[in-house]
């Protein structure tokens, strides 16, 4: 399975187990340092998060990767599985950990 070739609802889904795997070695981590070592494990996350995008409405380049990453985010706080602030670590829950 190639990452690239996903869906954006799949490569959601596809950043969440890792993302559940370092915090369950960190427990709170700062958002860069998630995406630093979920990189590290999985090189098809690594590829994806290098690639750049042009937006064809404003001209400006973006990484698809963070519009992923942050949905994961968003879907694991919505499931009770991490909590976050914008200006605080990621933290997870007791029932992230021991999921």
């Amino acid at each position: 399975m190639n990452l690239m070739e996903l869906s954006s609802d799949d490569k959601v889904a596809y950043l969440i187990k890792p993302i559940l795997k370092v915090l369950q070695v960190g427990g709170q981590l700062e958002r860069s340092e998630i995406k630093e070592r979920i990189t590290e494990l999985d090189d098809q996350i690594a590829e994806y998060s290098e690639v750049e995008r042009k937006s064809t409405k404003t001209g400006n380049i973006y990484k698809d990767f963070d519009f992923s990453f942050n949905f994961a985010i968003k879907d694991l706080s919505f499931n009770g599985l991490l909590t976050y602030m914008r200006s605080s670590p990621v933290t997870l829950t007791e029932k992230g950990l021991y999921l």
